[in-house]
């Protein structure tokens, strides 16, 4: 099973492939920056913002919306779906 930060990571490298979507709110660039961000604080065990993270991946939302775009929405569907599971073993304590 992989780690949230590893989700994140992989999901990052493909955004980095990636161009703009007409759907997406926001730019592969700028979701980098917000995954980058909580990957950082997870290896600091530091607090996340799981609301940012929730928003990201969830359904026609900004990743989505991407890898749609960019023809890696497959791999969107597997990754979210690990994200779900991972997302929610986040203690408490560990997110804002």
């Amino acid at each position: 099973m992989e780690t949230l930060k590893e989700i994140l990571i992989k999901t990052t490298q493909l955004l980095k492939q990636s161009k703009e979507s007409d759907w997406s709110p926001l730019t592969p660039e700028e979701v980098v920056i917000n995954l980058e961000t909580q990957i950082e604080k997870l290896e600091k065990n530091e607090k996340i913002d799981r609301l940012i993270l929730e928003l990201e991946f969830a359904p026609t939302s900004t990743i989505q919306e991407i890898s749609l775009a960019n023809g890696w929405s497959r791999e969107y569907l597997k990754l979210s779906s690990k994200f779900d599971k991972e997302i929610i073993k986040i203690n408490e304590d560990s997110i804002i």
